[in-house]
């Protein structure tokens, strides 16, 4: 399915107010570059595609940043590493990239699972530009926001669910991102599979199939 990144789609809530406020700020970043990180789901890459249709900046994933010319990139861009860990070449040319982004006035945007002061970066100069920059994290979803999260997933993937029911499994799900795409998913399927809406009793069998399988993966069963 495809994620709908329009800006105005965008859920606001205290959970990621300090992202927004960082992009929004970004042409006053100190070396013209920052980093948003959190968990997958946690909509740091929704606040990426806003922040490049707002500065007119081009998006990039890892395999893109490895093979473009960065003499030639554009001077604003959103770096989306997503999981991953920088080879020694990649060191080097983020090193690059930062220089040049400086040099050029321009704006680099990084975006990743976890904070840059924490990755495990071999090249010292790399390693205090990356702990030098302003980094916003997305924080876990109170009920409020996992509730319309959810919705818009299932939205995303043509998916209808009533209030009551995003009601229902905020309340009862684990209140974090990874939680909630898992139930997304499994929702899917499960409508999918039974050629049914997805209904409070649909949603009630999906969260005992969860817990169940919680349990015996705890128990090693």
């Amino acid at each position: 399915y495809a994620a709908d990144y329009a800006a105005e789609d965008f859920i606001r809530a205290d959970a990621n107010l300090a992202m927004l406020r960082l992009i929004e700020d970004w042409e006053t970043w100190p070396n013209r570059a920052a980093a948003l990180w959190g968990p997958a789901g946690s909509g740091k890459t929704h606040v990426a595609h806003i922040w490049a249709e707002a500065a007119d900046a081009r998006r990039i994933d890892l395999d893109a940043f490895r093979a473009i010319d960065l003499a030639a990139a554009p001077p604003r861009l959103a770096l989306d590493l997503g999981a991953a860990t920088l080879a020694e070449n990649d060191e080097r040319r983020m090193f690059h990239l930062l220089n040049l982004t400086r040099e050029r006035a321009g704006a680099l945007l990084l975006v990743a699972r976890d904070a840059p002061a924490r990755w495990d970066v071999r090249l010292p100069d790399l390693a205090s530009r990356l702990r030098a920059l302003p980094a916003a994290a997305a924080e876990p979803p109170g009920e409020g926001l996992f509730g319309a999260v959810l919705a818009k997933v299932l939205a995303d993937r043509r998916l209808v669910i009533d209030r009551r029911t995003v009601d229902y499994l905020a309340m009862r799900s684990e209140r974090t991102f990874a939680a909630l795409q898992t139930l997304a998913r499994r929702l899917d399927h499960a409508a999918l599979a039974g050629r049914r809406p997805i209904t409070r009793r649909l949603a009630e069998d999906v969260m005992k199939d969860i817990t169940q399988g919680e349990g015996a993966a705890k128990t090693g069963g």
